[in-house]
């Protein structure tokens, strides 16, 4: 359904003299990337909205989207199995925000995913494979956002803004926790 979606907006921006025919799969390969690049964003934007956190929301996605794009971690191996975890995750993320408070056990969960993401990023997929330079990079840019976020989080608590706190805090734990099934696969592999 998305890919005919997709084409049909091709075929549309090919009419209109917009893209030239011999562009089609780089156009479609490419509206197809930007939609499953938002799609995370605009799915908490409707629960949030339904939940009255709209904000909370937005402020929760934003660290997740940006270190799991860079970390990597475990992906479901059919797009429907995707969209509805990630929707069940994401419903579940934004309800936790809403009754999770500041304390010793979320300051704790907070360095453990920075320090978990810094060690173990990134995960390779066995859709793409990451060069040993890729690697190198996504590792330093994970840590540098990681840390960036754990920062900010700490600001957020001591400023008193718990809430925004929260989902800063979540939305590094996230990424954090979807590395462990990879992690236990090569440690079982291993055995």
């Amino acid at each position: 359904m998305i890919g005919h979606c997709i084409g049909g907006f091709v075929t549309w921006l090919i009419r209109h003299g917009a893209v030239e025919e011999g562009d089609r799969e780089l156009y479609e390969y490419a509206a197809y990337s930007l939609l499953i690049t938002l799609s995370p964003l605009l799915i908490i934007i409707v629960m949030g909205s339904f939940m009255g956190m709209v904000m909370e929301s937005v402020v929760l996605i934003l660290p997740f989207m940006v270190i799991r794009k860079f970390s990597g971690g475990y992906h479901a191996k059919h797009g429907w199995t995707c969209f509805i975890g990630s929707c069940a995750v994401l419903f579940l993320c934004v309800v936790l925000a809403s009754h999770i408070t500041c304390n010793v056990v979320l300051h704790f969960a907070v360095l453990g995913a920075v320090t978990s993401l810094c060690i173990c990023s990134p995960i390779d997929s066995d859709n793409r494979r990451l060069s040993s330079g890729e690697k190198s990079r996504y590792k330093r840019v994970t840590c540098l956002i990681a840390v960036i976020c754990a920062l900010l989080y700490f600001l957020l608590w001591m400023a008193k803004l718990d809430t925004y706190a929260v989902c800063i805090a979540i939305g590094l734990v996230l990424p954090a926790g979807l590395q462990f099934p990879c992690i236990l696969l090569r440690f079982r592999v291993s055995e």
